[in-house]
């Protein structure tokens, strides 16, 4: 986004003298986790004026995100002083740009900022919805893909038939999670896995399964530590400025850390189920 340095209308923004006395920062912050990329914005504002107009719902703060190797450009607003952003990494890729504004939200007639520098005295001011009333920070950052290998859970969990079990078990002592299924469940798995619904029938089964391993880890990790799936999770989990030793705590419980591993599991199956539906409508 190319930001010019001069408007038919004051701007408060570091380039330009418009304003006397004022300032508008932005504190941005950006960091991956699970699966998408969060963008946390810190807005401070120093302008009475342009805050009243912000609390009357006239004006609005704003972050554009946009990324060449996508496509992806994409505004968020708030009247908040803080905004929390979550992109999915898959629409992000490679290098992104993120700029910070102030824009009018309505139409702004008779402007009055006592703040103006002397030039805009005795001259009628007015913003069209849209028009900038302040440009903020403006950072670029470069995403790198992610190590997909890591992630690949099949790899430390096996999903096998049992001839005699009624219900689902799932054994944690070895270097392999292994899920076992009664034997039609079992069939009806392996014969629908790749199905429309594949994202769906494998939460059904990994989600109570992790939300299963998860809950011993906390009693039990001094005993499991040896273990492939352990040492996997616990990577996945640092990777992403976590500590696996959290989880089952109620900072993070064992529910929750199975969503956040398989990346919104139950959003993922009903997108699916949505998806299917309007298909056969």
């Amino acid at each position: 986004m190319k930001i010019n340095n001069s408007y038919p209308y004051p701007v408060l923004y570091l380039n330009n003298d418009d304003y006397v006395d004022s300032s508008f920062n932005t504190n941005i912050k950006v960091y991956e986790s699970f699966g998408e990329v969060k963008i946390h914005a810190d807005f401070e504002l120093n302008n009475q004026g342009i805050h009243e107009l912000i609390e009357k719902q006239l004006g609005v703060y704003l972050i554009h995100i946009e990324c060449g190797q996508t496509s992806f450009r994409q505004a968020y607003q708030t009247s908040k002083k803080t905004l929390d952003i979550s992109i999915p990494t898959s629409e992000l890729k490679g290098k992104i740009l993120i700029h910070s504004f102030i824009l009018a939200k309505e139409k702004i007639d008779n402007y009055q900022n006592h703040l103006l520098n002397d030039w805009f005295k005795d001259i009628p001011i007015s913003f069209e919805k849209g028009n900038f009333l302040a440009i903020g920070d403006a950072i670029e950052t470069t995403l790198f893909e992610e190590n997909l290998e890591l992630l690949n859970l099949p790899s430390i969990a096996k999903v096998t038939k049992s001839h005699k079990n009624e219900f689902m078990e799932v054994d944690i002592h070895s270097s392999i999670i292994t899920i076992s299924l009664p034997e039609y469940e079992f069939n009806q798995y392996a014969s629908n896995a790749n199905s429309r619904l594949k994202n769906t029938i494998l939460s059904t089964v990994i989600v109570p399964s992790l939300v299963y391993v998860f809950s011993k880890i906390q009693d039990n990790s001094g005993d499991l530590e040896e273990y492939t799936w352990y040492q996997v999770l616990e990577k996945i989990f640092a990777e992403n400025n976590l500590n696996i030793h959290d989880v089952g705590t109620d900072s993070l419980s064992a529910l929750k850390a199975a969503q956040m591993v398989l990346r919104k599991p139950l959003k993922t199956s009903f997108e699916e189920i949505e998806k299917l539906n309007k298909m056969e409508d």
